[in-house]
Parts: C-alpha cells; sequence; structure tokens
C-alpha cells in the first residue's frame, strides 16, 4: 500500500477485520480525528470514568432552578396574618403543615407537605443582596454574589459532576440553569445539554448487528493502540485515545442510548391524577431525570421551571405553575423512594429571589432581595424550618445549628446553601478548596 494511499485509509477499511496491515502511529492519531463522533461522546459522558476521585460523589445531586424570583409567601414562608409590612391574600389555615412537623408551607404544595413532608427541609430567609435576575442566580448557583452577573467560579452542579465517575457526569434538562463548568474546577467536566440529547441518541447502536459491526471496529481500534505503544511506547494522546474507546465500549454494551430515550412506560407515572394543565413538555424532563437515576447514569441533573417573572395578577399566574411542580416533584421523588433511591439523591429548588412583602396596584408582587429554597431527599433531616424571616418578610440572625432566630448568630445567604450541598454530596474536606462557601449543622443534619 503506497503512502499516498495510507494517509487517506478510511475508518471502515481501517478496523475492516480483511485488512491486516499494521497501522502506523501517524496514521492511528490521523484517524482519531475521524473518530471524533464517538470520542467526543466519551469526553461529553464519563471523562472521568477510568480515574479515581479523591471526592467521589456521596449523594447524587437534582439541581432545580424556578426562573424568575418566585414569592416566598407562597413557596417556603407563609405567614399566619397580615402585618405593617406584609400583605396576607388568603388564609394561613390554607398553608399545609409538613406531615409529622409544624412547619408549614405554601398553599399549593400539598402533594409535597403530606405526601414528602418528612424528606423535606424549608430553608427560609436567604439574604440575596440582590434583586437582579441574572445575579440571583448565579449567587444561587455558586454561591457568589457578582451584581453583574460574572464570577470565576463554578457553579455547585459542575464541581459535583466534576469529581464523578458516572457515565453522564452533568446533565442539563429543560428548563434547568446552564452549568458553569470553565471555572475552577479541580477536575475537567463537559456538559451534555437537552438540546443535543438526540444527537447523542444517533450515535448509540440500536441493534445487535450495529452493536457487534460497533464493538468490532473497537476492537481493531485497540488492537491498533497497542501495536503503536509497543513500537512508539506510551505517549498522552494514545492513552487518551485507549480511554476513550474504554468508554464508549462500556456505553455500547450498557445500551446507555435507550436509557437516554423514554417510552410510555417512562412517562405513566406522571400521568396518574395529573393537574389537567400538564403537558409532555413539563413531565417529560422529570422522567428522563428520573429514568437516568434509576439507571445509575448520572451524579447532577440541572432542571427548571419557568413562569415566575411576574407583576400582575399573582394568584391567577402562579397557582397552575406551583401546582403542576407540586404534582412533579412529589411524583419524582415517590418513584425515587420506591426504587430504594431517595436517600441518595439530594434535591434543591431554588429561584433568583423572592418577591415583596407588599402587593402593588395590579396585584402582584415586585422583586425582592430576600428568597428562600427547598432541600429534599438525600437522607437529611425533614419536617422542618431553618431560617426565619420578620413581619417585613427580612431575613434574622439564627443559630447555625438549630436554624432558629438567635440574634448572635448568622443572617443566611446562599453561601451556606452552597457550602452546605458540598458537603452532603462530597463531603466536608471537600470545602478546603472552596473558601467563600460555608456549610453549617443546620442544613446538613441528616436522619437518625
Amino acid at each position: 500500500m503506497s503512502n499516498e494511499k495510507k494517509k487517506h485509509i478510511s475508518l471502515a477499511q481501517m478496523y475492516h477485520p480483511k485488512v491486516a496491515a499494521e497501522v502506523s502511529r501517524r496514521q492511528l492519531l490521523q484517524s482519531g480525528v475521524s473518530l471524533t463522533g464517538y470520542m467526543s461522546m466519551a469526553s461529553l459522558f464519563g471523562q472521568r470514568a477510568l480515574a479515581q476521585s479523591a471526592f467521589p460523589v456521596q449523594r447524587r445531586l437534582v439541581w432545580i432552578n424556578m426562573r424568575g424570583g418566585w414569592d416566598i409567601l407562597e413557596i417556603t414562608d407563609p405567614k399566619p396574618a397580615s402585618t405593617s409590612g406584609i400583605d396576607m391574600t388568603y388564609d394561613w389555615g390554607l398553608a399545609p403543615q409538613l406531615s409529622n412537623g409544624t412547619d408549614r408551607v405554601g398553599r399549593w404544595l400539598t402533594r409535597l407537605a403530606s405526601q414528602q413532608g418528612d424528606d423535606m427541609l424549608v430553608v427560609r430567609g436567604l439574604n440575596m443582596g440582590t434583586t437582579s435576575h441574572m445575579a440571583g442566580s448565579v449567587y444561587m448557583d455558586t454561591g457568589i454574589l457578582s451584581n453583574a452577573g460574572n464570577v470565576n467560579s463554578a457553579s455547585i452542579p459542575a464541581i459535583v459532576a466534576s469529581e464523578s465517575d458516572a457515565t453522564i457526569p452533568i446533565i442539563q434538562l429543560n428548563g434547568g440553569s446552564d452549568p458553569i463548568t470553565d471555572r475552577g474546577l479541580l477536575n475537567p467536566v463537559s456538559v451534555v445539554r437537552a438540546q443535543n440529547l438526540e444527537l447523542y441518541r444517533s450515535m448509540y447502536p440500536d441493534t445487535d448487528e450495529t452493536l457487534n459491526q460497533k464493538l468490532l471496529m473497537l476492537d481493531h481500534l485497540n488492537n491498533s493502540i497497542a501495536k503503536a505503544q509497543a513500537v512508539q511506547g506510551e505517549n498522552d494522546r494514545l492513552t487518551d485515545l485507549s480511554n476513550a474507546q474504554a468508554k464508549v465500549r462500556v456505553q455500547f454494551e450498557n445500551d446507555v442510548g435507550a436509557k437516554l430515550a423514554l417510552t410510555d412506560e417512562d412517562r405513566a407515572p406522571f400521568t396518574v391524577d395529573a393537574p389537567t394543565t400538564l403537558n409532555s413538555g413539563q413531565s417529560d424532563p422529570f422522567a428522563l431525570a428520573l429514568k437516568m437515576l434509576k439507571n445509575d447514569l448520572v451524579s447532577c441533573v440541572n432542571l427548571g421551571i419557568g413562569g415566575f417573572d411576574t407583576h400582575a395578577n399573582q394568584e391567577r399566574s402562579m397557582q397552575p405553575i406551583v401546582e403542576r411542580f407540586d404534582y412533579l416533584l412529589s411524583t419524582f421523588m415517590t418513584e425515587l423512594r420506591s426504587a430504594g433511591q431517595l436517600d441518595n439523591t439530594l434535591i434543591v429548588v431554588y429561584s433568583d429571589f423572592g418577591r415583596t412583602p407588599k402587593v402593588n396596584t395590579r396585584n402582584g408582587r415586585d422583586h425582592w432581595p430576600f428568597g428562600g429554597a427547598l432541600m429534599l431527599g438525600g437522607g437529611i433531616n425533614g419536617g422542618r424550618a431553618v431560617g426565619v424571616t420578620d413581619d417585613d418578610l427580612r431575613a434574622v440572625n439564627v443559630n447555625t445549628t438549630t436554624g432558629l432566630e438567635d440574634s448572635s448568630g448568622i443572617t443566611l445567604k446562599p453561601t451556606h446553601l452552597g457550602g452546605s450541598v458540598l458537603e452532603l454530596t462530597l463531603g466536608s474536606s471537600y470545602l478546603q478548596y472552596r473558601s467563600y462557601l460555608e456549610s453549617i449543622p443546620a442544613l446538613t443534619q441528616l436522619k437518625s
């Protein structure tokens, strides 16, 4: 075979069983470029799958962004009555109590309160320090406040994913915030995004014949790498190529492609007694996240629900959105619990900031620099609330261990939420690398 022909050898020819000629190192490295599809898939999925993490993920993380700034009076912080600083628009008795607890949540979270209350921690009085959508969202995502919305740090989900050996370290599904992954990570991580899922699925074999063909191709690639290493010695590029083919092989053999697609059976739990306003575009991301978690494919999932940026007709706008979320998240948790995977999956729900305690002239509420969050599952000690707001809906100092009002305590911030999430997912020793985050016992208590 001439040198010119060797330069232009096709991938199919190179790995066809009838081709017995030894492949040169130059050709092998050139062919690696032709393998962009498969090797990029290995880079995106399980980039560190063959490495031993110093901080293995203890709990998977589901990071849910309620975009637009939610009304904490309707979610995390219902009040018993109007005050000089607060306009209540509904009866306190409509706010359901957490099961086996005395704390309450917003009036439309009835399923979560009654069915998931034992595994639900309500976080109140988060001092956001901003009423900017971008800055508030980034603050919750990273634990760093920047009024410009730009920070030199990775997001909490990306940090967790960077220590993961999962097939898919992190996936961003419809509505989820886009993780900041290129800053401050100890280990690299790539993000699989919802808009590219069809492309990823198409790269996997869908029949036994196709699977065998692709495994045969990988066999020949592996043999060629071994020959090149025997002649040239080991080097980083050959090692990377070898690791990539090994990861792709595992994914092919474990039918990952099928596990990235939804069936009617996967969707079924989210159709039982569903709100009439719920559609598949809203439920499918939860169904897919559930499927990937149950199949141990993923360490982090970014989900989200929008529609909270409203300044008028608050009740009419919010009720259907919150009722759908209540149904979706409660169903999601019930299915995880049935699969024995709720205690190893931490769910965090947050928003950009809160809404004003006073109703405006359009019967709406405007931006407010105090917010709240929900922490669910993950084996946490639920049925309680951490954090306090006063009669003007402003955060007051709390004790770091009990979470109750304490004038000598601290004001809760997203910094404490982010640090506590990292302790629960990666362990407290990881926080030495994130000195700007602080974990507190009130947010990390586990069930006894």
